[in-house]
This record gives structure tokens, sequence and C-alpha cells, in this order.
């Protein structure tokens, strides 16, 4: 059957061993040299591998002149191999998530971060995932001149993030987007050609390029802790608002 011993590679056993179990799924019982013939694996090894998937407790070995060999039923043999793998990628998950949660406690001890930051990146995208980022870190309130659209998922997750983490969020949003709404204490449309974010009154990150046009590379600023720039945002912030109108309705 095509694609079986890709299938039984992929769920942990080796090329040897998911020929040899292959072809006794056909055969449902044979003799290492049948075996070996028709799964194409050498003589030198079939005994080898055929004592391994015993080990396995996916063949069976008959005892007798000659020894045969009957797979278990097929049902228990993907049962046993998904099982497996699935205790081996669970064992994966805890292993990063421990990871992650140490690390996530160094970038804690290392404190916050001062002065202003200046990036150049080549994808828009990495500017989205790394807006991402502070958004998550803010801890009480977001308010942003933002462009968001349906094809910021990034920046739609650290939305939900926020909100779970109880904090604001309050955008001035360029284009008409409902999708974000929910994740928003609330959301205005106004066409004011910024890409600004202003995070928990004194972090602002600021889009110094036209993101939205093609570009070999692209560039913004974070200031980490700067209320002087934060305030002056906020202020033209508040100025544009009244002037924006809620999103999905007319003016």
């Amino acid at each position: 059957m095509d694609g079986l011993n890709e299938l039984l590679e992929s769920l942990g056993l080796t090329e040897y061993e998911g020929k040899t179990l292959s072809t006794l799924f056909r055969l449902e019982e044979g003799e290492a040299p049948e075996i070996s013939r028709l799964s194409q694996v050498p003589k030198t090894r079939v005994y080898d591998v055929l004592d391994k998937l015993v080990k396995k407790n996916l063949v069976i070995e008959i005892r007798g002149r000659p020894k045969k060999y009957r797979v278990i039923k097929a049902s228990k043999v993907f049962n046993q191999l998904l099982g497996e793998k699935k205790n081996e990628i669970k064992a994966i998950e805890d292993k990063a998530e421990e990871f992650a949660n140490s690390l996530s406690a160094l970038e804690k001890m290392r404190g916050a971060r001062q002065g202003e930051t200046i990036m150049k990146v080549k994808d828009a995208r990495d500017f989205e995932k790394i807006l991402g980022q502070e958004i998550e870190k803010a801890q009480s309130n977001v308010i942003a001149f933002s462009e968001i659209t349906d094809k910021h998922n990034v920046l739609g997750d650290s939305l939900a993030k926020a909100k779970a983490n109880n904090v604001t969020v309050k955008l001035l949003n360029a284009f008409p987007h409902n999708a974000v709404k929910k994740n928003v204490k609330e959301l205005k449309e106004f066409e004011h050609g910024l890409n600004a974010f202003i995070i928990d009154d004194k972090k602002v990150v600021l889009a110094l390029s036209d993101f939205k046009k093609e570009s070999p590379e692209y560039h913004f600023a974070i200031w980490h802790d700067n209320k002087p720039i934060a305030d002056t945002f906020k202020h033209y912030f508040d100025k544009l608002w009244p002037q924006g109108k809620k999103a999905g309705k007319n003016a």
C-alpha cells in the first residue's frame, strides 16, 4: 500500500522495521526468508529486525521448525505507535514549557529596558512580531494609532493575550476591522497615517517606515521608558479620537 512504509517510519520505526511490518500486514504470518524477499530487507538483517518488532510487541514469534512470525491486529499496532508518539511529543512539550518559563523568569530579572532602540528588519512581519511581544508585556493599558488588517494575525493574538491579562486597549485604526473589536476596549476608524503604540503611558513603539509598501528593509523605534514622548502621542490621540467613527458603522 502506497505510503504505509512512510507512515510507519513517521511513527518511529526504522526503514527496515517499517518494510518488515508492512509486509507482514499483507501476509499476516510468514517465515523470515519469505519476509526478507517480499520486504527487500536483507537476509542478514531480517532476523534482527523481526526480533526488535517482537520486543516492541508488534509481532508475535511462533516457535517451531521453521520459526514463523505473525503481526498483531493493525488497529493495535497503530494505537500503540500513536500512543508512544504522543508520549514523546508530550515530553517535548513539557520540556519546552519548562525552558519557556525559565527564560521568561530571566527576562523579568533583567528588568525594564531604558533609553531607545532603533531597529531595522527585512520582513514587515518581523515588526509585527516584535510589536506583539511589546504589547504582551503591557501591564495596564495600550492606546494606538494602528493599521491592523486581517493579515496581522500575530497582533490579533497579542491583543487577545493583553485582554486576558486585564490590559485595556484603545485603538484608532486606519482600516475597518471588526475582527479585533472583541479584544479591545474601544475601537474607532480614522485615516491617520501613523503606526504608533503607547504602552503603559511610558513606552512608545513607532514605525518609521511605511509598512504598507514593499521595501527591502523597514525601520522602527522603541522608546522603552519615555513619558514625554508617550504624552505627546497621547495628546494627539485624544485630539483625533472624537473625529473617528465606530468600527463597522457609518460616520
